[in-house]
């Protein structure tokens, strides 16, 4: 398992190396002076003299290989340098708008759970019933529907009809609880689905009918038995989509007017700023590649058969 784990991690080491190289080049090529966006923020008129110093001033009059090399060093060291959108140091900004996400993404990660574990044994239990085509075609729609309409659609129902909640952010988890659901509703339907067929998929097993014919209940079967069997291809699923929902809560933090992560993403961008735009996307990333690692770790202690047999 260590050897293992230290191959994944060099691995990691590589893929961060090359989005931190890509990132940084594409937004610095990207056609967009931030010298001249700041420039012009301050006057519209701008010479090209007072745009000249403003990008002497930002450090952007040295080539790209020495910014980016200044860029990475800092990276390590844990000082990434100034936003040139903020004008604060990036692991400034970091400090504050990371959290929301962090909460923001870990309430959705609950709800997930919750929404995908029970619907999808009832679903397996009363296969073919009513309920279970209910419920399928109720995921199908989750998953095709957009989550800025669905954000939409609860701040409508819930804050502006039934006053539950306000159009601006609650204080507290409060102010999570529908952010988070818009977010998690099309990853626990897919994930669902999926959950759905592995567990259908397992019926079928010897050591299923062996459990019949001892005498064991069908609930206790599934519960007992299929439910851990099932599990590694959601949870692969279910570690893909943590990357997922950190990038995707762009679209839910701009509708809740949430200052998260993904705000910051997107005004960086739109400011040309490659030394902030570089720092997130490295963030995200880290945490897309690291999750896809937690989920091949975890399915090796819960399931170590199948590791023999894909070895074998």
């Amino acid at each position: 398992m260590k050897k293992y784990i230290g191959k994944r991690l060099a691995g990691m080491i590589v893929v961060l190396l090359g989005v931190s190289i890509l990132s940084f080049v594409f937004i610095a090529l990207s056609g967009r002076d931030p010298a001249e966006i700041m420039a012009r923020k301050g006057s519209l008129n701008a010479t090209p003299e007072q745009i000249e110093a403003v990008r002497t001033e930002m450090g952007l009059d040295k080539p790209l290989p020495v910014r980016y090399v200044h860029w990475l060093k800092g990276l390590f060291s844990g000082e990434m340098g100034d936003s040139f959108y903020t004008h604060r140091p990036i692991k400034q900004d970091l400090k504050e708008f990371l959290p929301v996400s962090f909460y923001l993404v870990s309430l959705s990660l609950l709800w997930i759970i919750l929404l995908t574990v029970p619907i999808s044994l009832i679903c397996a239990r009363w296969r073919n019933g009513a309920a279970d085509h209910i419920i399928r075609w109720l995921s199908l729609g989750g998953v095709c529907m957009p989550t800025f309409w669905l954000g939409f659609l609860l701040l409508l129902g819930f804050a502006v009809k039934l006053g539950w909640f306000h159009v601006l952010p609650d204080p507290g988890i409060k102010g999570y609880i529908l952010p988070s659901f818009t977010l998690a509703l099309p990853c626990a339907c897919g994930l669902l689905r999926l959950m759905r067929s592995s567990l259908l998929a397992e019926l079928g097993s010897d050591y299923v009918q062996y459990a019949k014919a001892r005498g064991l209940s069908s609930s206790r079967i599934l519960v007992r038995h299929i439910l851990r069997n099932s599990l590694p291809p959601v949870i692969t699923l279910f570690c893909q989509y943590l990357g997922y929902l950190v990038a995707g809560s762009v679209v839910v933090e701009s509708v809740f007017s949430l200052k998260g992560l993904g705000s910051y993403l997107v005004n960086c961008v739109n400011a040309a700023d490659s030394i902030a735009t570089a720092s997130c996307i490295v963030i995200i990333a880290g945490i897309f590649v690291l999750a896809n690692l937690a989920g091949d770790v975890l399915n090796r202690l819960l399931c170590p058969w199948m590791v023999r047999e894909q070895n074998a």
